[in-house]
């Protein structure tokens, strides 16, 4: 007998102006032992039958209110039952309004990067930092 774990499917975005990264302040509630990172990027979880890149769009606007439009498939990861679909943003318009799973956003610098690794965790850290030499 075969069994078949069906993968979470993730799509987040690195929205870039200039040189700096938006990062988003996960709601207190949110943060859990399971998922302790309080910094994070916009996105989330991909529908059945829909596309990456849909729903990365329609996850930015939902979390954050900005519109996103030609983003680049920077690359993919995984871990545990997991598989995120990262992408950059470049051009995006719109102000900033976050949603109930956010509390704060912040620009982030590359050189200030750092300061958030354990924060963001080392896959996000990791994907940001080759996005900033693209």
């Amino acid at each position: 007998m075969i069994i078949r774990i069906k993968k979470e499917l993730v799509s987040k975005v690195i929205i870039l102006d200039k040189h700096r990264i938006l990062l988003l302040k996960r709601s207190s509630n949110i943060v859990t032992k399971q998922s302790p990172w309080t910094w994070d990027l916009p996105g989330g979880h991909i529908d059945d039958g829909e596309k990456a890149e849909d729903a990365a769009t329609r996850e930015v606007e939902e979390e954050t209110k900005l519109n996103v439009s030609s983003l680049s498939l920077l690359g993919q990861d995984s871990n545990i039952g997991k598989l995120t679909y990262f992408y950059v943003a470049e051009d995006w318009e719109g102000s900033i309004g976050l949603s109930g799973e956010h509390e704060e956003y912040k620009w982030v610098s590359g050189t200030e990067l750092g300061n958030y690794e354990n924060d963001i965790g080392s896959m996000y850290y990791k994907m940001i930092r080759r996005a900033l030499k693209t």
